[in-house]
């Protein structure tokens, strides 16, 4: 049912990348070429609710798992996006136990959790026994963006029912006094990111980092991260266009 857990339990890496721009054909053409997931943004992205039903939609019965970032640790939104038939969710900012605990309990059916019961897309999509199995397959995944989160990591990894981490360098960096770098400069972020990837293996919870390339991507799994975001589909657009005009003008 989730194919990115899958992998993830059979203890391979997986790739995949953050989508900005409301278009359901970006996401399948992204299956299609082998990405092991997409990132659904809501929290920076283009997308709002009722384009998340149909960016998910091309997804189904590919091995492109579907999550999508939320915009705030809201439980509507939590919801809202695995009733449209989201495998994950990206909750951001997620500073202390409390807060992960507050994302959990949105994504998980009872006894787990306080999630809400009415999944028409879900059934439609995983089958009739979706209910049965969401629990087990559903990835709740907390960003780790602050200094603040990192001061309180091993409480917040400790939380029942959180299934991986994902850590967002340029905010991370951001909040240790220096300009927003997708791989950090400073000893002390660059120290942080290794620690929650060490922190995370303690814990056995899934560590993700998102990444500006591929080099930055192949140093992150020698320090231990599991899954990265590499880039976004407008940075793409935007880098690959520019290229080619500056190539033209030489």
């Amino acid at each position: 049912m989730n194919p990115l857990l899958e992998k993830l339990r059979a203890d391979q890496n997986a790739y995949g990348l953050f989508v900005d721009m409301n278009s359901a054909l970006v996401t399948r053409s992204l299956a299609n070429i082998g990405m092991d997931f997409v990132f659904i943004d809501q929290q920076h992205g283009l997308i709002d609710s009722n384009n998340v039903d149909h960016m998910i939609t091309p997804l189904i019965g590919t091995d492109c798992t579907p999550i999508v970032r939320v915009a705030t640790n809201d439980d509507g939104l939590i919801m809202g996006a695995l009733d449209r038939g989201a495998l994950g969710v990206v909750c951001p900012l997620v500073n202390s136990a409390e807060e992960a605990k507050k994302f959990v309990q949105a994504l998980r059916y009872p006894p787990e959790g306080g999630r809400s019961w009415g999944p028409m897309k879900p059934g439609l999509y995983y089958g009739s026994n979706y209910t049965q199995k969401a629990n087990a397959n559903i990835m709740a995944i907390a960003q780790i963006e602050t200094k603040q989160a990192v001061e309180n990591l091993d409480e917040i990894l400790s939380t029942d029912g959180l299934d991986a981490i994902l850590v967002g360098p340029n905010d991370l960096g951001f909040t240790y006094g220096n300009h927003p770098m997708s791989m950090p400069e400073d000893q002390a972020v660059r120290d942080a990111i290794k620690l929650i990837a060490a922190t995370c293996c303690k814990n056995n919870v899934y560590a993700g980092i998102h990444c500006g390339d591929t080099a930055m991507a192949k140093e992150m799994i020698e320090w231990g991260y599991q899954f990265m975001s590499i880039g976004t589909d407008f940075g793409y657009l935007t880098g690959f266009a520019q290229n080619v005009l500056e190539e033209m003008k030489r």
